[in-house]
């Protein structure tokens, strides 16, 4: 097959089980990001050997933020692909392998609680960790066709993706205290036993002997593996530089937790994503990836400098650095103080509408655009990974950012946050984040999640991908604030960016283009935006000309216990936006035009409307603006813009509490949803 005919070959994979999105602690979730990033590099690599290009992703020597869709200028054939494939196989097994043989190596025995020695066994667990091995992943490919463009070849994948063939993985025993659907990862796991004879108590016992013995060893080999920082030789100096076995042993206890802690009881996929972030274990997986030559001759030393970059993950994991977000603590240590933590989830809106307007015109120009945009995406996440002091303000950290895809956590190390400083940093983040060092050629949708103390880390991130799809389903280019209770209910209000990001306001008098009766009529009356200093929520001011939400949060609560909100009518939320907000707000949200998005000829949203897209009201709706005026007397309509004020008021007033300080709460008032 001539490899030069102008066609493309999309290649994705995705997990069997679905074990990458379980996570309790962030080392899951760089773990899984790791990982991702990682297979895909392997099959830019195995692609490129076989002399073909990868059109995207962008920059692939850069291992971290990689997506998982990699697009391949050329018809592959089916022993390509299956070249592919065996490369993709041998990479994810030389990964397997690396964990499991040093588990093997260096957890050897472990105590009973009546410190009795147990001689671990690891003959019965082999055949599991062959089984995750050959049966983790489902592999896609969509081979393309002469003159075809990028977007059909992506429609032939997701047909592709509809014929499943996947084998799962049966196993008895106790299930993962993580994800409960797989087995606990021990040496005993596979062991057949009689259910008549089985001990669920000493099951039990082994399964915490080999935890915390694994704990402990991973905590050694970052010691033994690991130069320790200035401040550690500082206090060795201090103390003579005599370390007695004892301090060894808890520091190995202290920096094991941070990567197992002693009480978890994981499946094999959860241990392989903690274990791949040890510098040790990552270390052997490079050593074990050269020798899987992947790479052509000449381009041996150019493509495996990325060996520093594989390590990157180990170094940025360092037990020393990052201990301060580890949750979980020993059972003899002091509990420590818990604090709410925002966390945002953002995506790229519809890119694939974005390339499709070139795919109509030009397959060529499609590829261009689509490197292009892999590469600014790529470097944007590169630069935000690793800057991110300058982006985030010292406010927290990112833990991924691949292609248009994010996820962070806003916290301060050593002291809680306040919700309205999580709030401020979205204030500026289209402008000065997402479209730095330069301006993207989409919009992003985000969910910020402000979660309890005591929510766990799983229900917090289940709570982001919901926020995200509020987000999305509302009309994109926007930004979806969940207030997540450690009782699981949760408060949420959905907001276009313009409302908030001074710099994304539409052009003055954009909505008078649209009716030239609406421009007679308003022209001298209409307020712009570009009149406000503030953006909406800065604008907010109580009945007494102060900062206080709880007036506003009152208000609405009052309201809404004796069911004062009307499908038929919008006076008692205007009333209240002209209240807090004052006239001019009222004027810009109370028009019509700025409820809905508006979108060009390609179907690309031009402009962001409150209430999103109006297909959502009605399926069947079409322009022209004209025959908005059915829409806007709908009655859901009418009950989604009340309900958006309300939850302004209820979400605001959670958002902009600074410590205590500026919010009080007057009145007892239930926040459950």
């Amino acid at each position: 097959m001539n490899k030069d005919n102008q066609c493309y070959t999309i290649i994705t994979f995705a997990p069997i089980q679905a074990f990458i999105e379980k996570s309790r602690k962030l080392r899951d979730l760089y773990g899984s990001s790791y990982i991702l990033s990682f297979l895909s590099w392997i099959i830019c690599l195995a692609a490129e050997k076989q002399g073909y290009k990868v059109v995207s992703p962008a920059l692939p020597n850069v291992v971290q933020g990689m997506p998982n869709q990699i697009v391949i200028a050329g018809n592959l054939s089916e022993a390509d692909i299956n070249k592919i494939q065996e490369a993709f196989n041998q990479a994810w097994k030389c990964l397997v392998d690396s964990c499991r043989e040093w588990i093997e190596q260096n957890v050897k025995e472990g105590k009973d609680k009546q410190k009795n020695i147990i001689q671990w066994d690891y003959r019965f667990w082999q055949r599991d960790w062959q089984l995750w091995a050959n049966h983790s992943w489902e592999f896609f490919a969509a081979p393309g066709k002469d003159r075809e463009s990028i977007t059909d070849a992506r429609q032939r994948l997701n047909q592709v993706k509809n014929q499943r063939n996947w084998t799962g993985i049966n196993w008895q025993g106790e299930s993962s205290t993580l994800s409960g659907t797989d087995a606990i990862a021990y040496p005993d796991l596979g062991r057949k036993v009689d259910p008549r004879d089985y001990d669920y108590q000493q099951e039990r016992t082994k399964v915490r002997a080999f935890y915390e013995q694994l704990s402990q060893k991973l905590g050694e080999s970052f010691l033994d593996a690991t130069p320790k920082p200035k401040i550690e030789k500082k206090k060795e100096t201090k103390e003579q530089e005599k370390i007695e076995e004892t301090d060894k042993t808890e520091l190995s206890k202290k920096y094991g937790s941070s990567f197992i802690d002693s009480r978890e009881e994981l499946s094999i996929p959860e241990l392989i994503k903690r274990l791949i972030t040890h510098k040790v274990v990552i270390d052997d997986l490079v050593k074990r990836l050269r020798k899987l030559k992947l790479v052509k001759v000449e381009n041996e030393d150019t493509k495996l400098a990325s060996d520093l970059r594989l390590t990157e993950i180990a170094h940025e994991l360092n037990p020393y650095s990052f201990r301060d977000l580890s949750r979980q603590k020993d059972d003899n240590s002091k509990e420590e103080e818990k604090y709410w933590t925002g966390w945002f989830l953002g995506d790229g809106d519809s890119a694939s509408k974005y390339f499709k307007q070139f795919a109509e015109d030009d397959a060529q120009q499609e590829e261009e655009k689509l490197t292009e945009f892999s590469k600014e995406m790529r470097e944007w996440g590169r630069e935000l990974r690793f800057k991110q002091k300058k982006y985030l303000q010292g406010k927290g950290r990112m833990i991924y950012a691949g292609g248009d895809d994010f996820l962070g956590v806003l916290y301060y190390p050593d002291q809680k946050i306040s919700p309205y400083n999580c709030l401020q940093w979205f204030y500026t983040f289209k402008s000065e984040i997402w479209h730095k060092p330069k301006p993207k050629k989409i919009t992003p949708s985000v969910g910020f999640v402000w979660a309890g103390n005591q929510v766990p880390q799983r229900d917090v991130l289940q709570h982001c991908h919901l926020a995200e799809k509020s987000a999305k389903s509302t009309g994109r280019d926007r930004i979806a604030f969940r207030i997540l209770f450690n009782s699981g209910n949760y408060l949420e209000w959905v907001c276009p960016w313009w409302l908030l990001d001074k710099e994304d306001r539409p052009e003055a008098d954009w909505w008078l283009l649209d009716n030239k009766k609406r421009q007679e009529s308003a022209k001298n009356n209409m307020p712009t935006l570009s009149e406000f200093d503030k953006n909406l929520l800065e604008s907010y001011h109580d009945r007494d000309g102060g900062k206080n939400w709880t007036h506003f949060y009152q208000d609405v609560a009052i309201l809404e216990s004796r069911h004062a909100f009307s499908e038929q009518s919008l006076d008692i939320a205007l009333g209240l936006v002209e209240i807090y907000f004052d006239s001019k707000w009222k004027e810009i949200i109370a028009n019509c035009d700025n409820w809905w998005n508006h979108y060009s000829e390609h179907e690309l949203q031009t402009f962001t409307g409150i209430l999103g897209d109006p297909k959502r009201f009605n399926p069947e709706y079409k322009e022209p603006p004209e025959s908005r005026e059915d829409l806007n007397n709908n009655p859901k309509v009418k009950e989604a813009f009340n309900n958006w004020v309300i939850n302004l008021a209820k979400v605001g007033f959670h958002l902009t509490d600074d410590y205590g300080r500026t919010n009080q709460r007057l009145v007892s008032v239930s926040h459950t949803r």
